[in-house]
């Protein structure tokens, strides 16, 4: 299987567990704390790819994709009207990936 496809088993089994980071974002008060919340989702079944595509299909879209080259760090900001911004983040080297709300 392509590590490029974002299987119906994989999306089955994180929708919730993202679905649940985003409520948790979007019920967040920013003046409670100076963290931004963030899930660790390295050594999963997903990655920064099919990452974006589980939230596009919750509505999100990608708005930038940066990286900073030899380092294979890398940012993907998602937006969805009405919703609080998320970024995908990580780097390649050591196989980080992390969702985040944007602060």
């Amino acid at each position: 299987m392509s590590t490029w496809v974002l299987t119906d088993e994989v999306k089955d089994q994180y929708t919730p567990i993202v679905q649940e980071f985003i409520d948790k974002v979007e019920a967040a008060n920013p003046q409670d704390t100076e963290e931004l919340l963030e899930i660790d989702l390295s050594d999963t079944a997903l990655n920064p790819y099919t990452l974006e595509k589980l939230l596009k299909s919750l509505g999100y879209e990608s708005s930038e994709h940066n990286y900073n080259g030899w380092q294979m760090d890398y940012w993907i900001t998602m937006s969805k009207g009405g919703a609080k911004p998320l970024d995908i983040n990580g780097t390649g080297i050591t196989f980080e990936l992390k969702l985040s709300e944007v602060g």
